[in-house]
């Protein structure tokens, strides 16, 4: 499924421990792995840090760097930096600070910050009654209540392999990561609170999503009354919805063919408060021929009957339109699920067999001619540090006995410095992925708390994700993993361009 608002990013990559003092504003320096000299491949110091996407994010609208300009982002951060960066970002009054500069203490305190800006007693929301972390019982009771609802309010995920580590203390990475979240988290919080109460009117929204090779429409009559009101239905259908193509001509009636109950059917809607229907067009037009490409328009009407001697509604209140394109997604260089997997389905599924087995031949092949295939560990596509490899060194990839620095493990910041077939265990095919518990074809199946940029980065190309939800029942879900094989067509033929691994993160 995919909302017609793509709204999350991904992101990973990798600063070498060796040097202890890397500027953001320094540019990284991979040596192509196609060199023969060396053994281990060197990764300059200037190499970027994993968390950086963060900063990235937060410098935006922050001058962030007078915190972490020329900071060694593995380092610990100083109470005075954590200060500085909540008031820069979160709270310019804010005036505490946390107890200590451990994961469970500044955790604590971003919540205690959380609740402030958004209203809410943390002791009073409920908690998810689960072992969400392995080291749980090493919490402080002072902090349980904070790291479970920063847990749910994805501010804070813990690092991975169900470890929170309460008693580590919080690096400069880490800092950028919780900060960011928690601005997200807090926005989030706002925008849920707002109360759509405006005087003395009605208002029908709408939105749409393409689900299964079907158009579905969620809309809603809201109240913007300070007044509980009555509405009446003369019959069992309380809406129609309409939808025509670009010249006007009709495709779709809601009513047609259908039988409704004569009979008046009063509700009632309360202030702030909406009354909600669905419904699902199957993409086909009136003589029965699917419709796979074009725009559209949906008129949604909500069918009130108005008595005389009540006050008239005005029709723009009981009505409204949603615009929708079909072949294309809301972004026009991202090709929608369905025809993506027409398109890609056939040399998806031979890839895929393909890395189950260990078939280099195959998968070089497939291996963009240009391009080759760059390898991302964490979701979020590095085009400056991660690794590619060309089309000839795939087919010596399950030979090649070489070290290579892939970027820096989430949570803990150390390297990846693996062979290609250590790689492929870890990173690439840890789960008998060509039998997916499901697959999605340019849609976001998984997402954990990173930055994510796939479409971004590459050129109008198509996703294949293969998607496990989870594999241990004690975990409930928290241990899903998903590989994504990526595809950029070339002279008329699609090509495997990037290999990314998801799973769950900090």
């Amino acid at each position: 499924m995919k909302k017609k608002v793509i709204g999350s990013f991904i992101l990973p990559m990798a600063i070498t421990s060796v040097f202890t003092a890397t500027s953001f504003a320094e540019t990284a320096n991979i040596m192509p792995v196609s060199a023969k000299d060396v053994e281990v491949m060197p990764i300059s110091y200037q190499m970027k840090h994993w968390s950086e996407g963060f900063i990235d994010q937060l410098s935006k609208n922050y001058d962030v760097m007078e915190v972490f300009g020329g900071k060694n982002l593995n380092s610990i951060i100083e109470a005075k930096d954590f200060d500085k960066l909540v008031k820069l970002v979160l709270d310019e009054n804010y005036n505490g600070s946390p107890d200590s500069v451990t994961r469970e203490a500044v955790v604590h305190e971003l919540m205690q910050i959380w609740a402030d800006k958004t209203g809410k007693d943390l002791d009073k929301i409920p908690v998810i009654k689960m072992l969400i972390y392995v080291d749980l019982g090493e919490v402080d009771t002072k902090y349980y209540q904070s790291i479970m609802v920063a847990y749910m309010k994805d501010v804070a995920k813990g690092r991975g392999e169900g470890i929170f580590d309460p008693k580590t203390s919080v690096t400069y990475g880490e800092l950028a990561t919780l900060i960011f979240n928690t601005a997200e988290s807090i926005e989030k919080e706002k925008e849920a609170n707002v109360q759509p109460i405006a005087k003395e009117r009605f208002e029908t929204r709408g939105n749409y999503e393409i689900k299964d090779d079907k158009v579905v429409f969620d809309f809603e009559l809201m109240s913007h009354y300070t007044e509980a009101k009555e509405l009446m239905f003369g019959s069992g259908q309380q809406f129609e919805v309409t939808i025509t193509d670009e010249k006007g001509n009709e495709v779709y009636r809601f009513s047609e063919g259908k039988f409704f109950t004569l009979a008046l059917v009063p509700k009632t809607i309360n202030p702030g408060e909406a009354i909600k229907w669905q419904d699902e067009w199957d993409m086909t037009d009136k003589e029965g021929n699917k419709l796979t490409t074009g725009k559209y328009q949906a008129k949604i009407e909500i069918m009130v009957i108005q008595g005389e001697e009540e006050e008239k509604i005005e029709e723009s209140q009981l009505s409204t339109v949603v615009e929708f394109e079909l072949g294309v997604s809301e972004k026009s260089d991202i090709i929608e699920s369905e025809l993506a997997k027409e398109i890609i389905k056939e040399t998806a599924d031979k890839l895929i067999n393909a890395i189950s087995v260990k078939d280099a031949k195959t998968i070089s092949e497939l291996t963009h001619p240009v391009k080759g295939v760059r390898f991302t560990p964490y979701t979020y596509v590095s085009l400056e540090n991660d690794l590619v490899f060309k089309k000839d060194e795939i087919q010596n990839f399950f030979e090649d006995k070489k070290d290579y620095l892939w970027g820096q493990y989430d949570g803990t910041g150390d390297d990846i410095s693996l062979t290609p077939g250590e790689y492929y265990e870890k990173f690439i095919y840890p789960a008998d992925f060509k039998d997916a518990e499901k697959i999605g074809y340019n849609e976001v199946l998984s997402s954990g708390n990173m930055l994510e940029n796939q479409f971004e980065v590459y050129d109008n190309p198509i996703v294949v994700e293969y998607y496990f939800s989870g594999f241990n029942p004690d975990y409930e879900g928290l241990d899903w993993r998903s590989l994504r094989l990526v595809f950029e067509e070339y002279e008329g033929t699609w090509y495997l361009v990037g290999i990314i691994n998801n799973q769950w993160t900090i």
